[in-house]
Parts: C-alpha cells; sequence; structure tokens
C-alpha cells in the first residue's frame, strides 16, 4: 500500500502516543489478523477516554464501516463511530442497520452504537446532539416496528439499544407487543405503554417482570396500587415482593398489613422491612427508575451537569442494596459508572461494599479513598487484585505511610511514573532523601512511546503534553519532570486514626540495592539483534560478572543490552517491566 487509508489533519487534541498508535493501525489498515485486530480492539478501549476529543478520527470510523473491508473491521468500525456521536456517524450506522444483507454481527454492531447514549469512560467532551438522537431513534423504532410485525426480533442487540430510547415512537410500537419487547423495557416509557404492559404483565417473560414492575410503577404512580394488589396474590414471590415494594412506595402505609401477610413465616423478614421502611421514607421514589434514567442518557446530558446527576444516579442505583442483592448484575455496571462518573471515592468505597465485583471499575477512586482514611490493609490487599501497587504505594506515600508505600512497591508490575514517584517520596518521607535524589537522577520511569525508531528520556513528548493539557489526570507525571520539591509538596499528614506504618525496613534496602546496580545475582537480557558486537563474548562478561542470561523479556529481568538492531518498542517493553540498560563500564568496557 502506498500510504495510509485515511488521510487526516493534525491531532493536537489527542495524546502524542495515541496518535502515534492511529498512525501505525493506519499503516496496515487492510489486516484482519488477530494480531492486527487485537491492537485495534485495545485502541478502542484504551483511547476511549481521549479519542473524542478529536472529532476528524470519525473518518477512520467511516473507512472501516466500508463494504469492501473484513467483516471483524466493519464490526470494530461501528464501536469507533460509537465514540463520535453526529449526524453522519447515525446516518452511517442507519444504513448498515436498515441493510438486510450486512453480516449479522456487523448489523447488531450498528445497532448497538444506534442506541449507545452512555459515556462511560469517554472523553467528557462527547455529546449526542439532538439531530442524531433524533435519527437513530427513528431507525431504532423501524427496526422495532419491522420486527413487532414479523413477531419475531432476530437482532441480539435491539432491545437492549431500545432501553435508551426515550421517544414516544418506541413506546407506541412496543405497547402493539409488550411480551414480544420485555428486554427493551427498563426505565423509559409513556403513561399509554405503562398501562398496557400493566394489564398483559403475564404475558412479558419471567425474567424481564421485576423491570416491568418497577416501571410502571414510576411511571404510573398510585394509579398502578388497586391492578398491582390485585395480582400478588397468584404472582410468584419474587414478583409478588416487587409489587409490595411498589405499592408501600406509592400508597404508603395503608399497605402495611397485606405486606406483613406476605411476609409471614419467611427467611429474612426483617431485611424487608427494613427495606420497607425505606420506601415509607422515599413516597413515590423507584429508586432503580430514576437512577437507570441519568445512567442511560449520559452522553445526552450537557457536560456541566453530569457530574451532579451521575452522583444522583449512583445514589439512586445502590438506595436498595443495603437490603437486597441486584438480580440483573448489569445494574452494578451502570452503578459502577456513575459513580466513575462523579469522581467520589467514597460512593466509590459503598459500591465495592455491595458488590465486591466492581472492583476494577472504581478502582482509583477506590484506592484514593483508602489512602485518605489510611486504611493501609485493605489498600495493599486491593491494589493486588487490580495490579496497581504502583498507584497504591503513592497513595501511601502521600498519606503518611512511606514504609508500607516502599514495601507495596516491590510488588509493582510496571515501572511506572506513579511507581518512581512513590518510591522519591517514601524515601524522602523516611529519612533518606539522598535516595530521592538517587532516584530522580537515575531511575526515571521510560517515556510512552511516539516514533518507531527511538524511545528518547522521561518526560517524552507524551508526557510534557498531558502536564500541559490534563495535570489533573495523573499527578506524579507534573512532580517528576518537575523535580523533588514537587514531589515533597504531594505529601499530606496522615489522617487520623490511619492503621500503623509497616515495621520493617527491608523496603528501603531493596531501593538500595536496585540503585546500586550490582551484578552477581542478576537476570540480564540480550535483546535485538548483534551483527557488529560480539554476542559470545558480551554473554561471558554478564557471566564472569556473576549475572545469568535470560532468554527472553521476562518480566522481574534485572537488566538488559540493546544489541545493534533493538526496535524502540521491544527497549520500551523491558524499560516498562523494570529493567535497566546495563551500561558498557559495568561489563569491564566491554
Amino acid at each position: 500500500m502506498g500510504g495510509p487509508a485515511v488521510q487526516l489533519g493534525p491531532l493536537d487534541a489527542i495524546p502524542p502516543a495515541l496518535r502515534y498508535r492511529i498512525a501505525a493501525m493506519l499503516r496496515t489498515p487492510e489486516a484482519a489478523d488477530g494480531i492486527a485486530l487485537d491492537r485495534l480492539a485495545r485502541l478502542i478501549d484504551e483511547g476511549a477516554p481521549w479519542l473524542g476529543a478529536q472529532p476528524s478520527l470519525a473518518e477512520v470510523g467511516h473507512w472501516l464501516i466500508d463494504p469492501a473491508r473484513a467483516l471483524e473491521l466493519r464490526r470494530r468500525g461501528c464501536a469507533w463511530l460509537a465514540m463520535f456521536p453526529s449526524v453522519d456517524s447515525a446516518r452511517a450506522l442507519a444504513a448498515i442497520a436498515r441493510d438486510a444483507a450486512a453480516p449479522p454481527p456487523v448489523r447488531d454492531a450498528a445497532i448497538r452504537a444506534l442506541g449507545d447514549r452512555e459515556l462511560r469512560d469517554r472523553h467528557p467532551s462527547t455529546a449526542w446532539p439532538g439531530a442524531a438522537v433524533q435519527l437513530a431513534d427513528e431507525v431504532l423504532v423501524e427496526l422495532a416496528d419491522a420486527a413487532t410485525a414479523a413477531g419475531k426480533i432476530t437482532s441480539e442487540t435491539l432491545g437492549q439499544a431500545l432501553r435508551h430510547v426515550q421517544w414516544e415512537g418506541a413506546a407506541a410500537t412496543f405497547a402493539r407487543a409488550p411480551g414480544l419487547w420485555g428486554d427493551a423495557l427498563e426505565c423509559f416509557a409513556t403513561p399509554a405503554l405503562a398501562r398496557v404492559v400493566l394489564v398483559t404483565l403475564e404475558d412479558i417473560p419471567p425474567q424481564h417482570r421485576a423491570r416491568a414492575i418497577r416501571l410502571v410503577a414510576a411511571v404510573l404512580g398510585e394509579e398502578a396500587v388497586p391492578m398491582l394488589l390485585a395480582r400478588v396474590a397468584q404472582a410468584p414471590l419474587d414478583e409478588k415482593l416487587e409489587m409490595l415494594f411498589a405499592v408501600i412506595a406509592l400508597a404508603g402505609e395503608s399497605q402495611l398489613g397485606v405486606f406483613e401477610d406476605a411476609l409471614r413465616g419467611m427467611r429474612f423478614a426483617d431485611l424487608f422491612r427494613q427495606r420497607a421502611r425505606w420506601h415509607l421514607r422515599n413516597r413515590g421514589v423507584m429508586p432503580t427508575v430514576r437512577g437507570l434514567r441519568i445512567a442511560r442518557a449520559t452522553a445526552v446530558i450537557a457536560p456541566a451537569e453530569r457530574a451532579a446527576k451521575c452522583a444522583q444516579a449512583a445514589d439512586d442505583l445502590g438506595a436498595l442494596t443495603r437490603f437486597t442483592r441486584y438480580a440483573e448484575a448489569y445494574l452494578y455496571a451502570l452503578w459502577g459508572w456513575m459513580v466513575r462518573g462523579a469522581g467520589d471515592g467514597v460512593r466509590a468505597r459503598e459500591l465495592c461494599a455491595a458488590h465486591p465485583g466492581s472492583l476494577r471499575l472504581v478502582g482509583e477512586l477506590y484506592l484514593d479513598d483508602l489512602a485518605r482514611r489510611g486504611r493501609v490493609k485493605q489498600l495493599c490487599a486491593a491494589a493486588q487484585t487490580l495490579g496497581r501497587a504502583d498507584l497504591g504505594a503513592l497513595g501511601l506515600a502521600i498519606w503518611g505511610r512511606p514504609l508500607a508505600a516502599l514495601e507495596l512497591a516491590t510488588t509493582a508490575r510496571a515501572h511506572t511514573p506513579e511507581l518512581v514517584c512513590a518510591r522519591a517520596l517514601a524515601c524522602y518521607r523516611a529519612g533518606r532523601p539522598d535516595l530521592t535524589e538517587r532516584i530522580l537522577a537515575e531511575d526515571l520511569p521510560p517515556p510512552e512511546l511516539v516514533e518507531d525508531d527511538r524511545l528518547g528520556t522521561f518526560p517524552g513528548a507524551h508526557e510534557r503534553w498531558l502536564i500541559e493539557h490534563a495535570p489533573e489526570l495523573r499527578p506524579a507525571l507534573a512532580a517528576l519532570a518537575a523535580g523533588k520539591d514537587a514531589i515533597v509538596a504531594l505529601a499530606r499528614p496522615a489522617p487520623y486514626e490511619a492503621e500503623p506504618d509497616a515495621a520493617s525496613i527491608e523496603p528501603i534496602a531493596a531501593v538500595t540495592r536496585r540503585l546500586g546496580r550490582a551484578l552477581p545475582g542478576a537476570t540480564v537480557y540480550l535483546a535485538g539483534e548483534f551483527s557488529h558486537l560480539d554476542k559470545t563474548k558480551l554473554a561471558a562478561q554478564v557471566v564472569a560478572a556473576g549475572a545469568r542470561i535470560v532468554n527472553g523479556p521476562f518480566p522481574g529481568t534485572d537488566y538488559y543490552v540493546a544489541g545493534d538492531v533493538c526496535p524502540a518498542h521491544a527497549i520500551a517493553q523491558l524499560e516498562r517491566q523494570g529493567a535497566r540498560r546495563l551500561r558498557g563500564d559495568e561489563l569491564g568496557g566491554g
């Protein structure tokens, strides 16, 4: 191929490392092999927080979804376009969604993207314009009308895509066949649809009825009470309880007798009574539905209002988990995204207490909350679970537990700016400012790769860009670039009643050994190709110095020697894993 498939102008709104990865992808865009697809998928996942800041990148998505591309490229192209909601993107996705001849995985991906009104971890500038929402809604309802007429839904994603649609046209379609559209009934409905669903509740598949009951109660209010009460006697236990909680929320204390009759002889009755009391204190509120109405529309909400709205939705989605576990696991994921949207460590703590599996979604907020409260043991355990010992160590170093920080740092899997900053600050606070100075002089992290043939030194172009444009995202970058005084300025006093620091000074000794660069007992990797340098002689020198040669760039390797030809990405991988370049004088000048 003569050049990139898509000609893009300056990409000044995104960090240099992302520009480099995009350029690398576009040099071999036709490749649909496993490695190329994995790179594209990782670029979409890892680049989501930034890519949306550069609207011109939508052109990459338009190129990927072209019918001439391979199926997997087209499918991922739909996901790419979802990061750039616009009328043009909606129109392109609509063409695929309407194309009955399109491969089902591609068509489903387009349908999913048309309904994707959630911000999640995308760039804060991401926003669905009203015209794009209208176009997407019309297409989704058109597909739903066709499925209703056929009496069968062939798309795996259409039902859940329709959960995001607030247009009354969707409600009219669902009302024609509520049993068919049980999967789409969640948080948006008109009163007319809610009345139809209430009357035909037995037609809704059982796995969707709890959502339908909550939705009907939220939309109709007290109007729904008589019909719900009429159905209680015949309903299965889970549905009976959901109806009774809705009735109490809507009608209040007058219905407690019916509720108590249903609880007679039941296990966990006290928990159910606690939930009933919550509903009495919050009359008329169906918190799950109210929270979902925000969670399903965060990319439609004005950016300035999102944090407050997400905080409200997080509280709503977590309100009832003190009394019950959600049967629908996706509610915990949406709760997690609302916590992240609010940027609140306390809410992250509440989520992780209710659902430990959400730790990976809100991990950074949770670690920060633990560090601020001095919960050393919990923080270390959570950091290990997340594979973020570097971030946990930095939190401990900042909040006055330097020895525990250094101890945690010894388990880190990557030599990141956060890890180096944690070590430098912890050494200073542990009374070893000399080690801090040596770390900053000799053991800085590698920069992010921004070109093919050169790694460079820290801070590189990527790090300087982030320091200038988003210093709040990674404070360690700016502190390391500015030097010792800036690192020390990160320090905060230990919180009141914080757990004690680690009792051993061995972690300080570990830093001293690393900085001492002793070869006896160390591992060395000979990286790249050796044509002019004598690889055999180098290996002999390494062994003579007391080290041993390893056959690959394994994690935990202490040193590497770069050959005559050694790609920058290979060196970057080694240095991210903590390996240091072995200097010639350390091998006797060889």
